[in-house]
């Protein structure tokens, strides 16, 4: 992982914290509890997973699947947005599958990792241009899958799984070492 792309990650997970409810805040390291995922219809929640595990795919480390990351963006959503926002969300969902659908002719599931990869690019460009009034500046509102890509980083680098398997967790982190020399394939480190 760049140590840029390290940066963007911490800047994501320190500014999503600020707005999300101390009490969801809180239990994001914990499991889920199944009764509590009463927001998406099981055909939703099928493509919560499927978003999410396209943007952070199981490989040497665990996938977005293996660390809940699914079930913490149904509890945020629904205990931590607003009905405009919920709205925004689920109408994404609708869209992107649709357009996966008549672009490919199969679902996101369906396709290549690397498939997969391309299509979310394409589309989010696509999204990014269709904000901006001349084409030449996007606007400052994000696009829905940008959205789900920080819920997506945010309850992964949170999760227990994410914290401890992805990244090399340190209890006491120590000192702080600004111009730690990194090494090609080493972990980013969380606390």
């Amino acid at each position: 992982m760049e140590r840029r792309e390290l940066l963007k990650i911490m800047a994501a997970t320190l500014g999503s914290s600020v707005a999300l409810p101390q009490s969801v805040f809180a239990r994001i390291g914990e499991a889920y509890q199944e009764l509590e995922l009463t927001f998406f219809r099981p055909a939703q929640r099928e493509q919560v997973a499927m978003l999410a595990e396209a943007i952070i795919p199981k490989t040497d480390t665990p996938g977005a699947i293996d660390a809940g990351v699914p079930g913490w963006i149904e509890v945020i959503v629904k205990d931590c947005l607003e009905p405009v926002d919920q709205k925004i969300i689920t109408e994404g969902l609708a869209a992107i599958m649709r357009r996966c659908a008549k672009d490919h002719g199969k679902s996101l599931d369906q396709l290549s990792p690397e498939e997969q990869v391309t299509f979310l690019t394409a589309y989010d460009k696509e999204e990014k241009e269709k904000q901006s009034p001349n084409r030449t500046k996007v606007d400052p509102k994000k696009t829905f899958l940008q959205q789900f890509k920080e819920l997506t980083k945010f309850c992964y680098v949170n999760s227990e799984v994410g914290a401890t398997q992805a990244f090399n967790f340190l209890l006491v982190p120590a000192k702080w070492v600004p111009d730690m020399p990194l090494e090609l394939g080493m972990k980013a480190y969380s606390i």
